[in-house]
């Protein structure tokens, strides 16, 4: 098992907690695409230990895509419930007091993951988020309310029925494959799809979304067919 440096506390793969001249700094694993993992391991590890407890904390969150409100907001209630006040959030070397609202900085790590695969074999439950800065292959389901997305393209083997954004960053050559396409909205770029009010009926065989005339469309899946198939 390897030994802490002084001044730092190993915590977890996920979180490190490290005392730095501007304070106590809890830096999070960026390399872990699920922030939700992230935010219960950090749940788990403060309900056993004290010595943070009425303290400031900065959070450097690393080269990890901007944090939403809802995340944001999540983050606050668990330092909160262990009388723990954010101070500073730190993106890319830089703070901000609310990093939802700050343009991320451009990231070597970003690049050099650009085109790249991640395949999770998982459930994206309610609540829960993904994120790659490559194309995704996901190995499970997005349940409504659950959130897939990424710079690249996305193909889900299971039921799409949460929120899946493609291509983040404007690339409109990106798509979004599902066994079940019955997303309550898709996003490809800057392009923007909804699902109809009344439940959509679930597909029974793969489709593909992606953009053509400036418009997100959806088709049946056919390998011989479609030219998008290339996930990098």
């Amino acid at each position: 098992m390897p030994r802490p440096v002084e001044g730092m506390i190993l915590v977890s793969d996920l979180i490190t907690i490290k005392g730095l001249r501007n304070g106590v700094t809890l830096i999070l694993n960026d390399s872990e695409p699920d922030f939700q993992e992230i935010l219960n391991q950090l749940k788990t590890k403060l309900s056993s230990t004290s010595f943070l407890k009425n303290t400031f904390v900065n959070v450097d969150i690393g080269a990890r895509e901007a944090l939403s409100a809802g995340q944001l907001a999540s983050l606050k209630e668990i330092l909160s419930a262990r009388n723990i006040q954010l101070k500073n959030v730190i993106l890319n070397g830089h703070k901000t007091g609310d990093v939802s609202k700050v343009k991320k900085s451009p990231s070597h790590k970003l690049e050099a993951e650009k085109g790249k695969a991640l395949m999770v074999k998982r459930t994206i439950r309610s609540g829960q988020s993904l994120y790659y800065p490559g194309s995704i292959v996901l190995m499970g389901d997005v349940h409504p309310g659950g959130e897939i997305s990424a710079r690249e393209n996305i193909i889900v083997w299971g039921a799409l029925r949460g929120v899946a954004h493609a291509g983040i960053g404007g690339n409109e050559r990106a798509f979004i494959i599902a066994l079940q396409l019955a997303p309550s909205q898709l996003r490809i770029a800057h392009y923007i799809a909804c699902s109809p009010e009344q439940s959509p009926v679930m597909p029974q065989k793969p489709e593909i979304a992606y953009v053509i005339d400036k418009r997100i469309v959806i088709e049946e899946y056919n390998s011989g067919k479609n030219i998008l198939t290339n996930i990098t």
